[in-house]
């Protein structure tokens, strides 16, 4: 809410050969419409962005041997006049070689902690599943899934579900829950999601699809009807079968059997 702060810790780790330089930087981004892309802009428009908000317990370079790590304390407050809504954010650590005999240019790689503020207030969380695609075929467990979705609300969110997987018998055998996936606004994203099954898979399966968006609304799409053919399993029946044919046919030809009597 506006006034106050959270804190929390990231940890950084130099899995590079040498030491590093390290360079802290914290950027504005936001999300690119119809897409799961986002575009880091430095600053946003407005006199407060999630730039300001945030504060690094570290200095600005600082120097990480080789295989060490530092954890830096990060606070991230929103002013008293923050408005309601999505704010999104990035803290970044540059990493680049130490210089060596003067030399200028240095080469080296970003990582970031993506931060994403929600303030309290008029906001929706809205969206919708623009398509649920699956195999056709398979041979064995998992069967991964993809849903494609929309945010159409102003702040992001974790849509959730499940799919259920039903066979030719109408008996449900399978469930798997959907979450832990966030979608941003204006965003599209396609989640996943994969079904484990024990034992054999065969004949014809339907995986029914149902999500909640952030304000409760259930959505719902088409099911998906796939099959399931075992083929090495085929393939060995067919070959036991085979060699049994041929065994017996090898046997009939090369081996006679007669039973004499004792006059």
């Amino acid at each position: 809410t506006p006034g106050e702060s959270i804190s929390g810790i990231v940890q950084i780790i130099n899995a590079g050969d040498d030491a590093a330089e390290v360079e802290t930087s914290v950027e504005d981004f936001i999300p690119l419409a119809g897409t799961y892309n986002i575009q880091f802009i430095g600053r946003s428009q407005g006199v407060s962005t999630v730039r300001d908000w945030i504060t690094l317990d570290a200095p600005k370079l600082f120097v990480l041997a080789k295989g060490a790590t530092k954890d830096v304390a990060y606070t991230i407050k929103a002013p008293s006049d923050a408005e309601p809504g999505g704010h999104f954010g990035a803290v970044f650590f540059k990493a680049s070689e130490l210089s060596k005999n003067g030399q200028q240019l240095k080469v080296g790689t970003r990582v970031g902690m993506l931060v994403l503020v929600t303030v309290p207030g008029s906001r929706l969380e809205k969206g919708k599943i623009l398509d649920f695609s699956g195999p056709k075929f398979v041979k064995k467990s998992p069967i991964d899934f993809v849903i494609k979705f929309e945010n159409l609300g102003t702040v992001h969110f974790e849509p959730k579900g499940a799919i259920t997987v039903i066979n030719m018998f109408g008996k449900e055998i399978g469930t798997v829950s959907i979450g832990g996936q966030v979608v941003l606004p204006t965003g599209v994203k396609d989640l996943l999601a994969s079904v484990n099954f024990e034992g054999i898979l065969m004949g014809r399966y339907k995986a029914n699809l149902k999500m909640f968006d952030g304000e409760g609304n259930e959505l719902t799409a088409r099911g998906i009807v796939f099959y399931a053919f075992p083929l090495w399993y085929v393939i060995a029946f067919l070959a036991t079968v085979l060699v049994l044919f041929f065994g017996i046919k090898f046997l009939r030809r090369n081996v006679k059997i007669s039973i004499s009597r004792n006059k």
